[in-house]
């Protein structure tokens, strides 16, 4: 596996660490009700690719839309949370960097994921989803707006644990996504309880 920077394993060490915690947390259904209907007019059937698949929820949801569904994570404690809850299905331990299959994917979802990779890092994660996916393909990113990247600590169960954030402007992000070959087909702007704000973006792999 592709080594990650001491940001990444902290974060990952977390996952391990909190999975039952945040799978619950996590777990209510329809979150991205609207963005799930948005991403299934744009792909209507097909191959989708999850990235982050550890929480399960979306993987539920793409499933149910009647996708040929497969799903990665970097967690293999978030990965037995997903193969409990959705036995039969397809899930692999992958990181976004690792990303290799034998087929091409007509789309991907990567809710909630690329947001802890650090920005020295976005074009590679990018480069490598992009490797996997048909010419066309559509895909799903939301990240958190705002600027800058930090370690944060956060308490949960009345024990501290720390997690890594990179938070990224629109246009910021748009130019990324242009540098490293995709196009932008649909945005969307969500604000969820609290101080989160994200950005949606729906693209296409050129």
């Amino acid at each position: 596996m592709t080594d990650l920077l001491p940001e990444e394993e902290i974060t990952l060490k977390t996952y391990e660490k909190v999975a039952d915690i945040w799978t619950n947390k996590h777990s209510p259904p329809h979150f991205w009700a609207e963005e799930m209907q948005r991403f299934h007019q744009l792909l209507p059937a097909g191959t989708v690719l999850e990235i982050g698949a550890g929480g399960w929820r979306d993987a539920k949801e793409l499933i149910g839309l009647g996708y040929n569904y497969v799903g990665t994570d970097v967690s293999e404690k978030l990965l037995e949370k997903a193969r409990e809850k959705l036995p039969g299905q397809k899930f692999y331990k992958q990181s976004v960097y690792d990303l290799s299959f034998s087929e091409k994917f007509d789309g991907f979802w990567a809710s909630k994921v690329l947001l802890h990779i650090p920005k020295s890092r976005i074009d590679e994660a990018l480069q490598r989803i992009k490797s996997v996916v048909e010419p066309g393909a559509v895909g799903f990113i939301s990240l958190i707006d705002g600027e800058g990247e930090e370690l944060r600590e956060e308490t949960w169960d009345d024990s501290k644990h720390k997690r890594f954030f990179a938070y990224w402007a629109k246009e910021e992000f748009n130019q990324v996504l242009k540098n490293n070959g995709f196009k932008i087909a649909n945005y969307g702007y969500k604000h969820e309880t609290g101080r989160l704000r994200w950005h949606c973006f729906f693209v296409k792999a050129l």
